[in-house]
């Protein structure tokens, strides 16, 4: 098989690309045109629904097991409406609690980074936004009322996109911005009761929209660090703004890891018939296989939810054979067989598997393994059928035109190279016997015999009388032979002289001059501050630490970890004779006792308090120093400092200095963690001064599953903060000289144990 082949059926799960799309019409047909239908009779505008049409509507899409194609049928859906619709994905999955908050913030994230498909380089945010304040303007333009406004009511409907840019020539977007109070408090009832907003509640929306076409993403700090109740009321509020403009189309999928879960169906139960009593304009696409319905919603719900849940029900079926064979066909076409091998590719199918059989049941994803399964064992067979269809014949293989005197020696006399014709093949054999070819040129015999007999080595001599010979062929270049000392056997040692463990070595070569450093002094034990249960590290002469569980070959995240994290000195800089004339080397009993030194002083003004900037500045310091991990600066909103980010051995470590009185910053921090994706948890540091208490969390709608899986409060005493505080003044006094790589090692041997706690992972604690 050509390896360039690629095989069309080693995903045998959804992948959102236009190659899959629309996919098999066939597949679920009436589930999806019961959507589409459903968003027809949304398009008329939402000022002339009846107060009959006042509530959303829920399709509940159930299927037997996972497979079934729920997935690749959201993704048709959103391709099929496109401008048709608003489509956005409820943030849904174990890894986010299941809170308006965090389903507020993912919204409005959706909203502000996608871009419409109407306008290119407009958000959808800000596509529906400047909807709302050309509204605005109509509203004001249809009352007579005196305000000058500089555009009229057609270009306002036609254009309002461009006018309302922030680099557009016209002035709508300023004017706006000056009479944005006038223009929310004096629109009609009519008006706010088809939006469902209060003149205060469309005020907000409209300075934080104007706001946003003049500042960015951080004119919507005012939606972060709300309560569960204020997320909720702004959650709607936005989604009720958003269907006003065009209806929306919420897909609620991927609640697998929500099996079993004892609240989890409650809470998504709650989110989604609050959106649907509330945003009229709004389709959720609830999709969920049985076993999870059956777990998480059936014997959960009270029976009022359950029943605005399965009100819409839509169940997927089994496919039938003529869908198979169009899935399959769907992705042969990717590849170069050809329309008659890829019939006989998916027969064999159908009869290998019984497709037409009563009792088979079809799924998308059982179709695309049974192919998968089929292609790896026969796919060259398949593919080969192109060959003969289209008259190439097939190719000689390569052993055929090698095994050819004239091969090698026509090249080197400056002929082009001619391939045997089929007569002069059949010539060339008697009694379907072939006979035997040319002697090789003697030009290639040493190295073919180098190969063979492993005890050959060709004599210089000899080498000098090919070298003429090879020099005709313009494409060869002879390699100078390689003087050793003694001669090499075999092309073992010919192999190893190249890879620098043959017969040649390197210790053979110029010796270079040794650099004598003095032996270190033995490293001190860690600190009994910041304990970590049992690992009692040691630390040994080389500067590496070693546990117990590492001498039994324990494997453990942490333990693994931190050998890693020793330091090492700049032996360039602490060794030379510059340095050694501008400093006297300092030793590990100076550093300790100037540590010391500082406590004392540190100690003696009372009372100890947290200062997260000392904290920061150490944390830095040594961060960059440390081989046994990266370290990188991040920047959040709602922040005056910046967050250090820690990847050692493959976890990520978030570390904050803000005060917990900062909410807004933690709470943000805490979804911006969650929404990522990433495999991290997020570091804080508390004392008595400034206590950090991760329920704090929960106001926001958080679950205590979450906050413990994420934030990781240390707790520190006076003692482990006065000597943090006395390290980092000592690393103070030794930055430009050339003992800092010392007093940095030293050092970071003393806060040992700071750097296991904070690097720990959370499951461990």
């Amino acid at each position: 098989m050509d390896p360039g082949v690629i095989n069309p059926f080693s995903d045998d799960l959804f992948v959102d690309h236009s190659d899959n799309l629309p996919g098999v019409s066939q597949i679920h047909a009436q589930t999806f045109n019961r959507v589409i239908e459903a968003f027809e009779s949304l398009g008329i505008c939402a000022e002339n629904k009846t107060p009959d049409d006042k509530l959303g509507r829920t399709i509940l899409v159930t299927a037997p097991e996972a497979g079934f194609g729920k997935s690749h049928l959201a993704a048709r859906l959103r391709d099929h409406l496109k401008t048709a619709s608003t489509s956005v994905s409820l943030p849904l999955d174990p890894s986010r609690a299941v809170a308006w908050p965090v389903v507020l913030g993912a919204i409005i994230r959706q909203f502000s980074h996608v871009t419409c498909s109407r306008f290119e380089h407009t958000s959808l945010l800000a596509e529906t936004g400047r909807h709302l304040l050309a509204q605005l303007a109509i509203q004001h333009l249809e009352a007579g009322n005196s305000l000058n406004c500089p555009e009229t009511e057609a270009n306002l409907k036609e254009n309002f996109v461009s006018l309302f840019c922030s680099d557009s020539s016209s002035s709508i977007l300023g004017w706006t911005d000056s009479h944005s109070r006038s223009l929310s408090h004096e629109v009609s009832a009519k008006f706010l009761e088809t939006l469902g907003l209060t003149p205060s509640e469309l005020g907000f929306w409209a300075r934080l929209i104007i706001d946003f076409h003049w500042r960015g993403e951080a004119a919507l700090e005012p939606l972060r660090g709300l309560t569960n109740g204020e997320a909720r009321e702004r959650l709607l509020q936005w989604l009720r703004l958003a269907s006003f403009y065009r209806p929306v189309l919420i897909i609620a999928d991927g609640l697998d890891g929500f099996f079993q879960s004892e609240s989890a169906g409650m809470e998504i139960a709650g989110i989604i018939t609050g959106i649907r009593e509330t945003v009229p304009r709004s389709v959720t696409f609830l999709s969920i296989n049985e076993d999870i319905w059956e777990s998480v919603f059936e014997n959960r719900l009270p029976s009022a939810w359950k029943d605005r849940l399965t009100g819409e029900p839509q169940k997927l079926y089994p496919i039938t054979p003529e869908a198979a064979s169009e899935l399959i066909m769907l992705r042969l076409n990717r590849t170069p067989m050809i329309q008659s091998a890829a019939d006989q590719f998916i027969e064999k199918l159908k009869n290998d598997h019984l497709w037409i059989d009563s009792e088979t049941t079809l799924s998308p994803r059982i179709v695309l393994r049974q192919a998968n399964q089929l292609w790896e064992s026969d796919a060259t067979r398949y593919l080969s059928h192109e060959r003969e269809g289209t008259g190439k014949g097939e190719e000689k293989s390569i052993s055929e035109l090698i095994d050819k005197a004239d091969f090698f020696e026509i090249p080197q006399k400056g002929l082009p190279v001619s391939r045997p014709s089929v007569l002069e093949k059949d010539e060339a054999s008697e009694g379907g016997r072939t006979q035997p070819a040319d002697p090789l040129p003697k030009s290639l015999l040493p190295g073919l015999e180098a190969i063979l007999n492993p005890s050959f080595r060709p004599t210089i001599l000899a080498e000098k009388e090919a070298a003429p010979l090879l020099s005709e062929n313009s494409f060869f270049a002879p390699t100078t032979p390689k003087e050793t000392s003694e001669p090499l056997t075999g092309i073992d040692s010919v192999i190893n002289d190249i890879r620098n463990s043959g017969k040649t070595v390197f210790s053979e070569s110029a010796e270079r001059p040794k650099i004598e450093l003095p032996e270190r002094e033995d490293l001190p034990e860690p600190s009994t501050s910041f304990q970590v249960g049992d690992l009692n590290i040691t630390p040994t002469k080389g500067g590496k630490s070693r546990s117990p569980a590492a001498e039994t070959g324990a494997s453990s995240d942490v333990v693994n970890m931190l050998p890693s994290l020793a330091w090492e000195p700049n032996k360039s800089l602490l060794y030379s004779e510059a340095a050694k004339a501008k400093d006297i080397p300092i030793s590990k009993a100076e550093i300790e006792a100037r540590i010391k030194e500082k406590e004392r002083e540190i100690l003696s003004q009372q009372p100890i308090k947290l200062e997260l900037s000392k904290v920061e500045g150490l944390l830095q310091k040594m961060g960059d120093g440390h081989l046994g991990l990266s370290q990188t600066e991040e920047r959040y909103p709602s922040s005056r400092t910046t967050c250090l980010r820690w990847k050692v051995n493959g976890q990520s470590v978030l570390i904050g200095f803000e005060s917990p009185r900062n909410v807004y910053f933690w709470n943000n921090l805490l979804q911006q963690s969650l929404s990522s994706n990433r495999q991290e948890k997020i570091t804080s540091f508390s004392h008595p001064s400034d206590s950090f208490d991760p329920s704090l969390f929960s106001s926001f709608g958080f679950s205590p599953s979450v906050i413990r899986g994420r934030i990781d409060a240390i707790e520190m005493s006076d003692e482990e903060l006065v000597a943090l505080y006395a390290a980092a003044d000592v690393l103070t006094e030794f930055e430009e000289t050339a003992n800092l790589d010392v007093a940095a090692q030293y050092i970071a041997l003393t806060l040992d144990p700071l750097w296991r706690r904070i690097s720990r992972p959370l499951q461990s604690q």
